[in-house]
């Protein structure tokens, strides 16, 4: 069962691997995609041989093979989540030059770990050097060189995000905070694994590892293999953070959008039946269709279109009616916003039928509007309050009218 999830998990991100090539390929290219394609190809490569049926295979050809194909692809990927991170927060120039020193160093660092566990003898299928760091010195310095890599690469990563954090906003400032968190707990594996091997070596008499019943199941375990696995989870989620944070968002958002979208409608039909030209589909103006998907696109386009309605119906205000409307709404018992959103659905109404009739224009624009800052949001709870106005006195006009 394990075999067949590390498996799976490793075609999974040589698929997307792909399907970032292609983009590449296709698309404009970006300096953050051979990173990602790095991290993406480092991750599947470690997983697959991980996966105990391919161990078993694998030491068929060389005892712990796998352990050795393993480290080999997380140092890779730290490297790829080193520069992708360098990408996000420096100009590509200065990246790409700090990245090729980097390069070196991991090529150094594969080779002397090819080269010092190819001269050691290792166990047959686990893949744990337990007790053979003092006997063997080798083991002892492919096991400090792999811990010093990924050590430095680590103290890095999170320097890198701890300069971040401090500019950054909003989903790259909870990126760069997950990256940090997941660079100490790696950091903690990083220290206990140096601290037992050396103790090892230098006669403590306590094995360096051992086998774990569970990631959490001794403090020893907890370091060698729960904190890792916290480790690369908080680093990949923060680096996914800012690019699939807007996205997810967006998601939840889509019900609420789409709501306004469709509470917005009377009153731009209305506006829309008597000035066409506010629609950017219309004949009068440019053309082109919103992707039906993007309500946020759809909703802010609505907005601005209501907007651009009430422009054209500003000459068509008179502020005596302005008066007897807020009149009316305050006998009602409307206070507050709601009163605020009755006298401008009124006023709106009363400019449209001037409109009509093709009364002289007064010259006077009569608007209220809500002392509030002028985003997106905030302009579509006002214009959605005003819509739902509006509708009400649209059936109380049809209602009084007589039939």
């Amino acid at each position: 069962m394990i075999s067949i999830l590390f498996i799976l998990v490793a075609l999974i991100a040589f698929l997307l691997a792909a399907l970032a090539f292609l983009r590449r390929r296709r698309g404009p290219r970006k300096p953050t995609q051979v990173p990602m394609i790095v991290i993406l190809l480092a991750l599947g490569a470690a997983f697959f041989f991980l996966a105990p049926a391919v161990q078993a295979v694998e030491s068929r050809i060389i005892p712990s093979l796998g352990r050795l194909l393993s480290n080999l692809c997380t140092l890779t990927a730290a490297y790829g989540f080193l520069t992708l991170m360098r990408y996000v927060s420096h100009p590509p120039a200065q990246a790409r030059a700090h990245s090729r020193w980097r390069l070196g160093a991991l090529l150094v660092a594969l080779a002397v770990l090819v080269v010092t566990f190819l001269l050691s003898r290792v166990p047959e299928g686990t893949g744990i050097f337990t007790g053979l760091y003092r006997e063997q010195p080798t083991l002892a310095v492919y096991t400090l060189v792999y811990s010093a890599y990924l050590g430095v690469a680590l103290v890095d990563l999170g320097w890198l995000g701890v300069g971040t954090i401090r500019h950054a906003r909003g989903y790259l400032r909870a990126g760069m905070i997950l990256v940090f968190a997941g660079c100490l707990l790696g950091l903690a594996y990083v220290g206990q694994k140096v601290v037992s091997v050396l103790g090892e070596v230098f006669g403590a008499g306590t094995p360096a590892e051992a086998l774990c019943a569970g990631p959490f199941s001794t403090v020893g375990c907890t370091f060698a293999v729960g904190m890792p696995a916290l480790s690369v989870l908080a680093i990949i989620l923060g680096a996914a953070v800012p690019a699939l944070g807007p996205r997810v968002t967006g998601l939840l958002r889509w019900p609420g959008r789409w709501r306004a979208y469709r509470r917005l409608h009377p009153l731009w039909q209305a506006l829309y039946q008597a000035a066409p030209e506010i629609a950017l589909t219309s004949p009068q103006a440019v053309q082109g269709d919103a992707p039906p998907h993007d309500i946020g696109f759809r909703l802010y386009r609505r907005v601005i279109e209501i907007r651009d309605g009430l422009l054209i119906l500003a000459p068509y205000r008179d502020q005596e009616r302005t008066a007897a409307h807020r009149r009316s709404a305050e006998a009602a018992g409307l206070t507050g916003a709601d009163l605020d959103a009755a006298v401008e659905a009124a006023d709106i109404a009363e400019a449209l039928r001037r409109k009509q009739a093709g009364l002289p224009a007064t010259g006077e624009d009569a608007r209220r509007e809500p002392a509030v800052e002028s985003d997106l949001a905030a302009e579509t709870a006002w214009l959605t309050r005003v819509a739902r106005a509006f509708g009400t006195a649209g059936r109380s006009d049809r209602a009084a009218t007589p039939g």
